[in-house]
């Protein structure tokens, strides 16, 4: 077998992944200091796999350059694409760099394409022996297959992508790889506006390439052709021949790759690792580290053999390590604690036996009141001495820690404040999580990990707990782990905690974001803190039921598919269910042309809900998925979450867990139960209050409108909500011209789709996807309703030039959210879904800082006031409490009060109260009783 030479199009494959990660939410992908990332990441991910799953012998990448030869000849050739995203432009500079620092040829001829350069180095590859494989995104580059060169393009993503022989071309595109150029010749190319004949299209071109194997071939018998098709080709004959100029990729380019400098032999790891440390790459660092360590590479120092000669340094740098004291004894505690008295600023971190603070047990305390050195404290290594007890540790502890004068620094400080309270040391205050201060800095930071953190901003590299405890089935906890090997990995946590503390703190104040965490995030940690703690009941007895109910429900509807069907089949299979669908039932489907990776057609959700109509099947396996989903998520998960020590189920709250400042539920979710269905309902019935108690739910309403009419100052709005109107009823009197009285539900639900669709940017055509109306009668109706609210109009055209101008867009509290892209983004699809969040951003926003705001002044009125109601959860709009039974009343106008005044808006703001035995049986309380 001859020896390989890969070649990559580098700008095809940028463009390729730029696209695809894009339309996936390449939003994501933009360091925290802006710079747009999609197509490096995308570009480098592919290169990584490349060299992990092929080890090619021979690499090199070739680029553009700008203008070529057939710009000359063509001033139109490419016309029709669109213009290279601004913000992919710098990101094929950042392709070369990464490029040159695995030191693989970068290839590039001023005047050529990059085709042309693949095209060149191939041929004279081949000639010197070698077989050539070209990665790219381009299928021009077809022509070039012969028995000794192969093409690899993607398919439908980056990571489908398929080697084309001479048989997969014929079978592609109908034509053998050295017709490709007379079949684009004839058939034109739309991609590369390359005319072709006018009139010849695909099928006709194939057919007369069948039959003439080449251009030259058919206009030399043209007189035998059928007049239909010779008369186009008699006129098109010049363009025909200018379009195989513009399509025949050159293979004699100027241009000369001594194979022996491909030859893939030196990498210096280090070098690449700090370009994917400026560009926050922090999983590819982790694959580039695998790679390295499987291929024996050293992450530093000098060049070195890449595939061949195996090394003794391997595996990356040593581990940060600041100097460690430990604490564990009598002595060494005493000279802690004198520290700690004199230290204005602590940071701490705790080592456990689980991710769940209300399951751990305390395993060791880290400490770090200065840079460069911090304490160990184990208390709960298994069998190891010496050790202090966990109750001597509390309380040597006690008065640094309940200081309110010293500022207590943690990363994810919750989860340390939970498990320190439940071992008795509550601490106080809570001042600052770098974490929380990452979030704000940069709401979409893929960097809010402690160890990704220490890398981008101090340049170090720390133990991961992998390390420590090892993965999988192989995994211990941290209690088995010795102590010397915990403490140096502990007190890092704890000591770049306190490193990072100053320096984001300036970030929040460049921001403009220091209030929000002073006031508001770190306020509410101890909020959080203990509703996490306190948990709420469950009834499993009831969920024993509801299961064995909905079992049976389910088989019901299997039953009725497999008769609807005609045979028994695996429902939970999608290839199965699609055959039974469109092969047995023969049904259509949405869009033919989109299959599986399988080959199949898609069952997935949104396909089956577009094909209801077609047969009755359709809606028994909708139905039947919807129960399993129900049963599997919530009715069988739900009994193992309750805790075994308190008896309760503990959510956990995230402060981090969106881009609007939304707090997120998770293990298990409980903001996602459904609330529009009676099975939703059976699910909260569930949860229960304790014996002597009720449940108190108070939700905002219609939150998200009062804040649109507060900030868009929309008299004909506000008018409405002063005048305590159905806000809905008055938006549809309004559009309609019609007395409020005569609004009827059609009237009402119309507006309503739109009143909330205007918080997330909806256009007509989106109305008509929630409601029944059709797209000529939405665009009067959104016509009709921005005639009327101009006040709405002119805010949300505003904030859409205020976010591409400024880069952001804020709260009413100065929450922000970042566009840097919005102003630049030539990428329709993906500019059009930023002005939408753009727009959505600050009201969603707003209404999560509210009910932040309400949850803190609460938790002090709760206090205060003596009653002993507890919060519980929150859902998005909703707090629900556990109160007793006899100070119920008191309790739900203490709750509303503080919720309608958590924030001053231009009307007010508005509650409904509900209580009941259970969460999905409340009732609502009523004026009488809220004044009792």
């Amino acid at each position: 077998m001859p020896p390989i030479l890969y070649l990559i199009d580098g700008h095809a494959l940028a463009y390729r992944a730029y696209f695809a990660l894009s339309a996936a939410g390449g939003d994501r992908f933009r360091t925290s200091k802006g710079e747009p990332t999609a197509g490096t990441y995308g570009f480098c991910s592919v290169l990584i796999s490349i060299l992990e799953k092929e080890k090619p012998e021979y690499l090199a990448v070739a680029f553009d350059t700008g203008k070529t030869f057939r710009d000359d000849i063509f001033a139109d050739y490419k016309g029709t694409r669109e213009k290279m995203p601004d913000d992919l432009r710098p990101q094929i500079e950042r392709i070369r760099e990464v490029v040159d620092s695995f030191d693989i040829p970068r290839l590039e001829k001023e005047g050529f394409e990059a085709d042309d350069v693949l095209g060149s180095i191939a041929s004279q590859a081949v000639q010197q022996g070698f077989g050539v494989k070209i990665i790219t995104g381009d299928r021009d580059l077809l022509q070039l297959v012969t028995e000794r060169v192969i093409v690899n393009l993607p398919g439908k993503s980056l990571a489908e992508a398929r080697d084309y022989t001479a048989r997969d071309v014929v079978e592609y595109l109908g034509v053998r790889p050295d017709q490709v150029v007379d079949y684009k010749a004839l058939a034109g190319d739309t991609s590369d506006n390359i005319p072709g004949v006018p009139g010849i299209g695909v099928k006709t071109a194939v057919s007369l390439l069948e039959q003439y194997p080449h251009l030259d071939d058919i206009y030399a018998h043209l007189e035998e052709i059928p007049t239909r098709y010779r008369t186009k080709l008699e006129a098109g004959r010049d363009s025909a021949y200018l379009s195989y100029q513009l399509a025949k990729i050159r293979t004699d380019v100027d241009l000369v790759l001594r194979l022996e400098d491909a030859r893939v032999h030196t990498m210096q790891v280090s070098k690449v690792e700090a370009i994917f440390r400026e560009l926050e790459f922090k999983t590819l660092t982790a694959r580039l580290r695998d790679m390295a360590k499987t291929l024996n590479i050293p992450a530093q120092g000098q060049q070195l053999t890449l595939f061949s000669t195996p090394i003794t340094q391997i595996g990356s740098p040593p581990a940060y390590q600041p100097t460690v004291r430990l604490a564990n004894d009598e002595a060494s505690l005493r000279a802690l604690v004198e520290e700690l008295a004199a230290a204005p600023r602590i940071a701490f971190d705790t080592e456990t036996t689980s991710t769940d603070p209300m399951r751990a047990d305390l395993v060791g305390i880290s400490i770090a009141t200065r840079a460069g050195e911090g304490w160990y404290i184990p208390v709960g290594h298994r069998g190891q001495q010496p050790q202090l007890s966990l109750a001597q540790v509390i309380e040597a502890l006690r008065p640094a820690f309940s200081d309110p004068a010293k500022e207590k620094i943690g990363h994810n400080i919750k989860y340390d404040c939970i498990m320190l309270e439940n071992a008795g040391l509550p601490v106080t205050p809570c001042s600052f999580d770098t974490m929380i201060a990452e979030w704000l800095v940069n709401p979409e930071s893929r960097a809010l990990g402690l160890k990704d953190m220490a890398e981008i901003y101090l340049g170090i590299q720390m133990t991961h707990i992998d390390e420590l405890i090892g993965k999988c089935k192989n995994q211990i906890t941290m209690d088995q782990v010795a102590i010397e090997q915990a403490a140096p990995y502990a007190v890092a946590d704890a000591e770049v905690t306190f490193q990072l503390r100053d320096l984001l703190a300036e970030k929040l104040q460049k921001k403009g974001a220091a209030r929000l965490m002073s006031e508001m995030e770190m306020p509410l940690v101890p909020v959080l803190t203990g509703m996490e703690r306190t948990g709420i009941l469950l009834n499993a007895q009831a969920y024993q039921r509801m299961s064995g109910e909905l079992s049976q429900q389910m088989a019901s509807l299997e039953e009725r598919v497999y008769q609807g069907v005609g045979y028994a089949f695996n429902l939970n299979s999608t290839q199965q269910l699609s055959k039974a669908l469109f092969e047995t039932l023969k049904l259509q489907p949405p869009d033919r042309r989109k299959k599986t990776a399988s080959g199949h057609y898609s069952t997935a959700a949104g396909v089956l809900e577009e094909m209801s109509h077609l047969h009755p099947v359709i809606d028994w396996v909708l139905e039947y998925r919807e129960l399993a989903k129900l049963k599997s998520t919530y009715i069988d998960a739900l009994p193992g979450q309750i805790n075994p020590r308190t008896g309760r189920v503990h959510t956990s709250y995230n402060q981090t867990g969106s881009v609007t400042g939304r707090l997120a539920s998770s293990e298990p979710n409980l903001q996602n139960i459904p609330t529009r269905t009676e099975l939703g309902r059976q699910v909260r019935s569930g949860f229960v209050a304790a014996p002597g108690c009720q449940l108190l739910a108070v939700d905002y309403s219609q939150i998200e409108l009062r804040i649109v009419a507060h900030m868009s100052n929309d008299e004909d709005m506000l008018a409405a909500f002063r005048a305590g109107q159905d806000i809905h009823a008055a938006t549809a009197a309004a559009i309609y011209n019609v007395p409020l009285d005569a609004v009827n539900k059609d009237m009402r639900r119309h507006a309503k789709a739109i009143n909330f669709g205007l918080i997330y940017g909806m256009s007509a055509f989106g109305l008509t996807r929630t409601t029944d109306l059709t797209l000529a009668e939405a665009e009067d109706f959104v016509s009709a309703y921005f005639n009327h609210f101009s006040g709405v109009k002119t805010y949300l055209d505003g904030i859409r030039r205020s976010a591409a101008r400024e880069g952001y867009v804020e709260t009413l509290l100065g929450r922000r959210r970042y566009f840097p892209n919005l102003s630049s983004q030539t990428n329709v699809n993906l500019r059009n879904r930023e002005e939408r969040e753009a727009i959505n951003a600050p009201i969603q926003g707003t209404a999560a800082d509210i009910i932040k705001l309400a949850m803190i002044q609460l938790a002090e009125a709760l206090k205060t006031s003596g009653l002993k109601a507890r919060l519980l959860l929150q859902v998005h709009d909703e707090l629900i409490l556990e109160v007793p039974q006899a100070e119920l009343p008191q309790t739900a106008a203490l709750v509303q009060q503080v919720m309608e005044n958590a924030y001053p808006l231009s009307i007010p703001l508005a509650t409904e109260a509900k209580v009941g035995a259970d969460w999905g049986n409340l009732t609502p309380y009523t004026p009488s009783e809220r004044g009792k």
